[in-house]
């Protein structure tokens, strides 16, 4: 190189500085924030006490790295009311949303959080599986199918 530039350098250092400069623009090296989420241990129970009720539980993986929301739980029986539910302090709690967090877990289990479905028709029972829809505020809507098996729910109270 002498003492001035030819032209096929400086297309060179100008093409380079804009790859450069779109790549910083455009977040180059970093990751995005996208949750990935994965759903596994799922099971329902009857409720010993209330006839046409059932509780939810299981574990949502989010492996990704942006944080999500669960939004909403639906089952696919009409005329069911379903609701995301906390335990605090031996009560049961009506949620709006239940935070799942990058690479982390966040299991519904018995006293803690879960869902609820009511108004199930008495049809229902240990054995049968619904089919469960999940809304999340990034991921979207997930299916899973769940199973009642035999187990209780006693010494909780709703408070809502």
């Amino acid at each position: 190189m002498g003492k001035y530039p030819n032209r096929l350098e400086i297309v060179f250092i100008v093409i380079l500085s804009i790859m450069l400069s779109t790549g910083i623009a455009m977040g180059m090296g970093s990751t995005p924030r996208v949750p990935q989420i994965k759903i596994e241990g799922q099971e329902a129970r009857l409720s010993p006490m209330m006839i046409g009720v059932g509780s939810i539980f299981m574990k949502i993986e989010n492996s990704g790295n942006g944080d999500d929301t669960l939004l909403n739980a639906k089952v696919t029986i009409p005329g069911t009311i379903t609701e995301l539910h906390d335990v605090k302090e031996g009560k049961m709690t009506k949620k709006n949303k239940i935070r799942i967090p990058a690479k982390d877990i966040v299991e519904l289990k018995p006293r803690s959080l879960h869902i609820m479905v009511f108004k199930m028709p008495g049809s229902i029972k240990e054995g049968n599986e619904i089919t469960l829809q999940l809304t999340f505020e990034k991921s979207g809507e997930k299916q899973v199918r769940v199973k009642f098996i035999k187990g209780s729910d006693a010494g909780m109270q709703h408070n809502h």
